[in-house]
């Protein structure tokens, strides 16, 4: 059995890995990092590939599929929420200028070549998916080949959220010969989730108080609707004070529909709620000139790097009064919300734009911190373990910590390992 690692390996973003037996080859996600666009380099020579979750570091690349007669290995809802996903790639590269040679037709050859199913028989090989916690329809992969067990992660998390329940490892196989994890926060152990919540609240508080605008960038899968329903039960509650509060993205209301579909891959707190995607205080806007002010926004993209986040950061991030909240742990050093956070002055088309916004970055997260991570190689014991999907700083910081608890290694992209 050969492991070669293609992408994820010291970075973040373009995941993928390969395994190789005698019988076949499949491929563990097929992922591009967004800001580059598709990938050449991955191979195309696959009897499946097995995709853990929807985001575009995992996903992205299966237009190059498209033509193929290549099976896709993942949940149902990870299925529908890619093919909105990949629609978006297509829409975001057009309206760029630089149209990628894909349609909507190879969206669908995408999503007709999926198999939604927990278990799959493959020539030589047996392929289980099991929960990941992460973001909704996340899977853990493991595979029985070659008389070997093969664990692979994904992106993963053991603690609940408001929305999802984390990763369950007492389901999960125990002593596999090889487990690929992420270390996407290797190096960093984050206070308690219910910690990082209150300090959001009284972040938005302190904003209101000002009477400033408060601007949310994030995700338009998972994140979104995760911090809408958030917000929305705090301003109900009484938590937050009553504001102007809305959400701003067309993709994530599409996505949200998924999310009342199927709330069987969500955490028991939603699935006893009759409506738990429906807000009573957080309205979509479909046009940034809606908004009245003072207000609190949440709105794409995520890294404030395109949208309406680029849009509202660049309005408001010179008034005092306002607070920009970064509720990814993972910024780009290149996006302008980064710039936001490391600098007092970020530039936009030649113009400069003093940041006197309070910029605070409040991280939650659906990864595992460092403390998950050495918690779950303790729980499931892997005799040899790879560390991907973090940079080189992150993996290594970890590295030292599992010495003690299995074989570590931190692979460079186009390594291959034989098992």
């Amino acid at each position: 059995m050969n492991l070669t690692f293609h992408g994820g390996a010291k970075e973040v973003g373009g995941s993928s890995i390969t395994i190789e037996t005698g019988h076949g080859k499949i491929a563990l996600d097929y992922g591009i990092k967004v800001e580059e666009g598709l990938r050449n380099d991955l191979p195309k020579d696959l009897d499946a590939v097995v995709v853990t979750h929807a985001h575009l570091d995992h996903s992205g690349n299966l237009l190059t599929l498209a033509d193929s007669e290549v099976a896709t290995i993942g949940s149902l809802a990870t299925r529908d929420i890619v093919s909105d996903l990949l629609m978006d790639l297509l829409k975001v590269h057009r309206l760029k200028g630089n149209p990628l040679p894909y349609a909507s037709r190879d969206v669908e050859k995408v999503r007709r070549s999926w198999i939604a199913q927990e278990r799959v028989g493959l020539p030589g090989m047996e392929v289980r998916l099991y929960p990941a916690g992460h973001v909704m329809g996340a899977r853990m992969v493991h595979i029985k080949a070659e008389g070997k067990d093969v664990l692979y992660t994904g992106d993963f998390c053991l603690h609940d959220t408001e929305i999802l329940d984390g990763a369950d490892t007492s389901a999960l196989p125990k002593e596999p010969d090889i487990m690929v994890m992420e270390s996407t926060y290797g190096g960093t152990r984050r206070p308690s989730r219910d910690e990082l919540v209150r300090d959001l609240l009284k972040s938005i508080t302190e904003a209101q108080e000002r009477g400033g605008n408060v601007l949310i960038p994030t995700f338009a899968f998972h994140r979104m609707q995760e911090m809408v329903r958030r917000i929305d039960h705090a301003l109900e509650s009484g938590l937050l004070r009553r504001y102007n509060a809305y959400y701003l993205s067309g993709l994530a209301e599409r996505i949200t529909a998924y999310f009342n579909e199927h709330t069987e891959f969500l955490g028991k707190m939603v699935q006893d709620d009759p409506a738990p995607f429906r807000y009573a205080r957080v309205r979509h806007l479909k046009r940034a000139e809606q908004i009245k002010q003072p207000a609190l926004v949440i709105c794409t993209a995520g890294f404030g790097h395109a949208g309406f986040s680029r849009r509202l950061l660049f309005d408001w991030v010179s008034g005092e009064e306002n607070a920009v909240i970064v509720s990814s742990g993972y910024v780009p050093k290149e996006s302008p919300l980064s710039g936001a956070m490391d600098r007092d002055v970020i530039e936009d088309e030649g113009e400069k734009y003093p940041v006197r916004a309070s910029v605070r970055q409040i991280e939650l997260s659906g990864h595992a911190d460092q403390n998950e991570l050495v918690e779950f190689v303790r729980r499931i014991r892997p005799r040899k373990t790879f560390l991907v999907h973090g940079d080189a700083q992150q993996a290594e910081a970890l590295q030292e910590l599992l010495g003690t608890l299995t074989e570590v290694y931190v692979p460079s992209n186009g390594e291959q390992f034989t098992a």
